[in-house]
């Protein structure tokens, strides 16, 4: 009996029905030997004399400066904000810097969540990591990377940049188990009690199958290196490379069925369309992170009694909140990790500096064309390209704000694509009513909408169709 088989067979006994299948799953690369599990045997029961087993779902949202997770219990379908032991306290508490420091070869997590460019610092690990899977060895986003590797080589590059990935997602990965144990002191009794994970990767990335094979892989590590490395320890690189040596292959494999990719915006939007004040019809998300903005145009409809996204088109455009300091900083003249830290804080107290006002401009020109190409390929798809009238649209992302990004993508819908000016509805997200949140913490959900979506049991996520999936209509369709 295959593995997932015993999960849904599980689920049936804990909740009395099949669990629904997704229409379309991401690429699961690596096949699951049952015996590489423990504690998961042919026939699975529920002594009538103990508790019901857990299965926990944890949804990981990896962000470019900040890392967020919301856990699941599956058997009550409840939902709680995971607060790491060294934010407790800030005003943001959920928030996981995902910036790391090297220093005389020892690697760690950065302590204090206010800084986001450290010196020393190995920071936009997210957008790295995609890089390295597209082999764009050039990118600038690398440099840190390159500088700290110390030599030219592309696969000595790639290595370093896997070892601190696999190490920051084990870590915070880690962390996070061991405050479900301590949250719940009975699980790991019983050997169903069960744990999986969820992680997000833009549409544009996860549709290429280099990029989703490749966060599987190193979500797989990560899922199985998580008890060793929980809470950052710090450690020697090279102790940290040998780690990663010791089982590597039986540790990906055995984790393969426990880490699940999916599209970040049908995660951002998970809340959404599973809520009655949704309706069906097209939709641009447009989530402004720290490194790029992800943008994703899709039909949103019902069918099979379940939800379904399909993807006309999915972009992401390397114009996120932190390439605001990074322009100023040029515009300058100095490009340090002072200045960069500099010109962030200026920034995020509203500073409208020369240096900073031209670096927002610039980013609101580009985001206009970015925009208005992900409308028109998007136009391209649609059999009734007046459809596209009908677009409503969607905002999310830490760095999200009125101008440039609001601004910057409202603006094509008075361009050239439409035969007269339209004014499209911006939709909310609705809060969650399952999501353990305090009065004073609802204003959390627009930076945890992602890790929320991705706390729901995989086969409980809404289907989708990738953009590279959708034809495009010939002109006697039209």
């Amino acid at each position: 009996m295959k593995f997932s088989t015993l999960i849904q067979n599980l689920k049936k006994k804990l909740f009395g029905k099949e669990p629904r299948q997704p229409d379309t799953q991401p690429i699961q690369p690596f096949p699951l030997a049952k015996d590489s599990v423990p504690g998961i045997s042919d026939s699975i029961t529920v002594p009538p004399t103990t508790r019901q087993p857990y299965f926990i779902q944890i949804g990981f949202d990896f962000g470019t400066s900040y890392s967020k997770c919301v856990c699941r219990d599956m058997m009550t379908d409840k939902a709680w904000v995971h607060i790491p032991n060294k934010c407790a306290g800030q005003e943001l508490p959920f928030l996981i810097p995902s910036a790391l420091l090297l220093k005389d070869r020892r690697i760690g997590a950065v302590d204090n969540p206010e800084y986001h460019y450290p010196e020393n610092g190995l920071y936009h690990l997210k957008h790295a990591l995609v890089k390295i899977a597209l082999r764009q060895w050039d990118d600038p986003v690398l440099a840190p990377y390159r500088s700290a590797v110390g030599s030219a080589e592309s696969e000595k590059l790639r290595g370093f940049v896997e070892t601190c990935a696999v190490y920051f997602l084990a870590g915070a990965l880690g962390e996070v188990r061991a405050q479900i144990r301590r949250r719940l002191p009975e699980f790991g009794s019983l050997p169903e009690d069960y744990m999986a994970v969820n992680l997000a990767v833009p549409v544009a990335d996860a549709e290429r199958q280099e990029v989703n094979a490749y966060y599987h892989r190193i979500l797989c590590e990560a899922w199985g290196l998580a008890d060793k490395l929980a809470g950052h320890p710090s450690m020697r690189l090279s102790e940290l490379e040998s780690l990663r040596k010791e089982n590597h292959d039986d540790w990906v494999q055995s984790a393969g069925e426990s880490c699940f990719i999916y599209p970040e915006v049908s995660a951002n939007v998970q809340g959404f369309v599973r809520s009655r004040v949704s309706s069906e019809g097209i939709y641009l998300f447009s989530d402004t992170g720290a490194s790029t903005v992800d943008q994703g145009i899709f039909i949103f409809m019902r069918r099979n009694e379940g939800e379904y996204l399909t993807y006309l088109h999915g972009t992401v455009l390397p114009l996120g909140s932190s390439q605001i300091e990074h322009k100023a900083a040029m515009n300058s003249g100095k490009m340090d990790w002072q200045s960069l830290e500099k010109w962030r804080e200026i920034k995020e107290q509203g500073g409208s500096a020369p240096e900073l006002r031209k670096a927002r401009e610039w980013i609101a020109e580009r985001l206009i064309r970015g925009t208005e190409a992900t409308l028109a390929f998007a136009k391209n798809k649609l059999f009734v390209k007046d459809q596209l009238n009908d677009t409503r649209v969607i905002f999310g992302g830490g760095g999200h704000c009125e101008y440039p990004y609001k601004a910057a993508v409202m603006s094509p819908f008075s361009g050239q694509l439409f035969r007269q000016s339209i004014k499209p509805d911006v939709v909310g997200l609705p809060l969650p009513h399952d999501l353990e949140l305090k009065d004073t913490e609802t204003r959390w959900i627009r930076r945890l909408s992602v890790a929320y979506g991705l706390s729901f049991e995989k086969s409980e996520l809404a289907g989708f169709t990738y953009p590279k999936d959708v034809s495009t209509p010939t002109p006697d369709q039209i």
